[in-house]
């Protein structure tokens, strides 16, 4: 299937299928990292921001937000869902000099989305992109879930949402091949009287180590590199499993 039906499928179901997303936790992370840090963000660009799940909070909290998705038809719904306060452009985070302008006071990647880059010329090329939009003395603030040592090979499991009307499953499997991993998910959802069933809705991920990731990030100009853990601001040194997130300061 190609990928703009399926997303195209899929977009209208993904603020169910993700329910249990704890937003307001990872959005006070951001705000407490900007503290930490000691960055005044007023402008903030939102790489990967999906529905505007983030995107809602920051303009509620007063950010000024761009948001970037590859997806048209997430932001359809990103731009629905925050019609003031921000502005939506469609584009690929490994080209954003190509499209967005301007620097901002912070650039932020949530939802594991830096894991789309499946290899580290890829990470490289967004990272510069991510570097050259920020002002000197912004912040970066990116998470993933998915590492070299955490990623699960042959993993098997389901998620279930109810809202009443709409009722789904989704089955997901997982496999690897070295540096690079693939969750393959399917999808059976009973929209009212409207039976979807939706396959291979495939994705595939880099896996690093949290300290290829900060070498990455030091190469290409980034100080004040640190990985922290599932969304607190106490460091971990070797980040095991769960969710890291890096963050980094423009000199």
């Amino acid at each position: 299937m190609p990928k703009e039906v399926l997303y195209s499928q899929l977009a209208r179901y993904y603020d169910k299928i993700y329910w249990w997303k704890d937003y307001e936790r990872e959005v006070s992370f951001l705000t407490g990292a900007f503290r930490k840090y000691g960055v005044e963000v007023r402008k903030l660009l939102e790489v990967a921001c999906g529905t505007g799940n983030h995107t809602k909070i920051l303009t509620r909290l007063g950010y000024e937000v761009t948001g970037v998705d590859i997806s048209d038809d997430v932001l359809r719904i990103a731009r629905k869902k925050v019609p003031s306060g921000a502005t939506f452009i469609r584009g690929d985070m490994r080209n954003l000099g190509t499209f967005v302008e301007g620097e901002f006071d912070a650039v932020v990647c949530m939802f594991s989305a830096i894991s789309y880059n499946v290899g580290i010329p890829d990470l490289l090329r967004t990272l510069n992109g991510f570097y050259g939009r920020l002002r000197h003395g912004g912040i970066v603030v990116f998470d993933t879930h998915f590492t070299k040592k955490g990623f699960i090979n042959r993993y098997r499991g389901e998620d279930i949402f109810d809202e009443g009307d709409v009722i789904g499953a989704r089955l997901g499997t997982s496999s690897r091949r070295g540096g690079i991993g693939k969750i393959n998910f399917t999808y059976l959802i009973k929209d009212k009287k409207k039976i979807i069933v939706i396959r291979n809705d495939i994705h595939k991920l880099g896996l690093f180590d949290p300290t290829d990731i900060i070498r990455v990030m030091r190469d290409v100009g980034f100080i004040r590199t640190k990985v922290y853990k599932d969304w607190t601001l106490k460091r971990r040194k070797k980040p095991k499993g769960g969710e890291n997130i890096f963050v980094g300061i423009k000199p």
